[in-house]
């Protein structure tokens, strides 16, 4: 029980870093880079990190399928989103960051609903699975007992 609370807080933490990192990127702007285009400026390099590391960190528990048992970890989206987007406008307040705060706000709500759902659908879909199994098993013996009867 208390793993589940962890999780939730590693996914609220997570959700924080996951904001700080494109925050940075859009305070930083884009330097030139020398084959033309755009490259990380000199000092974004953890902002840059921060972008990319841990959109994957939080999306290995979802690809494991670890919240298809239980749906409460994903209640740390929800907790890290408030604090993410005080990160975001801690940084600035244009248009950039109000699409961000908006993104991280909508990510948050909507996973756990998500989650829960699909949770749910997979809970269910056990049940018919050993409902199944239940009336097979029930029908074999309804078999064997007829097949034994007949031999007497």
């Amino acid at each position: 029980m208390k793993w589940t609370w962890v999780g939730a807080v590693c996914n609220a933490v997570g959700m924080f870093a996951v904001s700080w990192g494109p925050a940075g990127l859009l305070e930083t702007g884009c330097a030139p880079s020398p084959r033309g285009g755009c490259a990380v400026p000199d000092g974004a390099g953890g902002y840059f990190a921060a972008f990319f590391v841990p959109p994957f960190l939080l999306a290995i528990p979802a690809a494991l399928g670890l919240y298809a048992e239980d749906w409460r970890p994903t209640l740390g989206f929800c907790a890290g989103a408030p604090a993410g987007c005080a990160a975001v406008f801690s940084t600035g307040t244009s248009t950039g960051y109000w699409l961000l705060a908006a993104a991280l706000l909508t990510f948050g709500s909507v996973t756990p609903l998500a989650a829960r759902r699909y949770c749910a659908a997979a809970q269910r879909k056990a049940r018919n699975v050993a409902r199944q199994q239940e009336e097979r098993c029930l029908a074999r013996q309804r078999r064997t007992e007829r097949r034994q009867r007949r031999g007497r």
